[in-house]
């Protein structure tokens, strides 16, 4: 049975949370102004249904920003990646009434339309935007 479903703000925080703990770098749902580089930052961009015939599920849609500092050497934004892709495969920590199945990787995204994935901006940063689903349970279905 279903009880309540998970807020945008609880799936984010605890996106945050992870990427705080377990990276080296600064990370934001919101970069303040003039904020320097290297830093991290996390949206939730959408949700959808994922209920199965027996139980009561959802996946989360983020996108995680990850900005190295100005230069012209990719290392920094390779090495910010894998820090990124290693942070989520520890498992999310969610309220108590709502189980964290799985978050899986949905690919390294392009900031702007280029063949390219990742994009120097105007700062010579180099930016890159890796996506990710997480799905939660909010319990089995029952007969009535």
């Amino acid at each position: 049975m279903m009880k309540r479903k998970l807020s945008f703000l609880e799936i984010a925080a605890a996106l945050l949370n992870n990427l705080r703990k377990n990276t080296q770098y600064n990370c934001y749902d919101a970069v303040p102004d003039n904020t320097p580089s290297p830093l991290i930052f996390a949206e939730v961009v959408g949700k959808r249904d994922s209920s199965s015939k027996t139980m009561y599920k959802e996946t989360f849609i983020a996108y995680v920003h990850a900005i190295a500092a100005p230069g012209d050497s990719r290392v920094q934004i390779y090495n910010m990646i894998h820090d990124v892709e290693e942070a989520l495969t520890e498992d999310l920590v969610l309220p108590d009434d709502i189980t964290f199945l799985f978050c899986t990787e949905t690919g390294v995204q392009s900031v702007q339309n280029s063949s390219s994935s990742f994009e120097k901006d105007e700062t010579n940063e180099w930016h890159a935007v890796i996506g990710f689903e997480i799905t939660v349970s909010y319990g089995l279905k029952c007969k009535t």
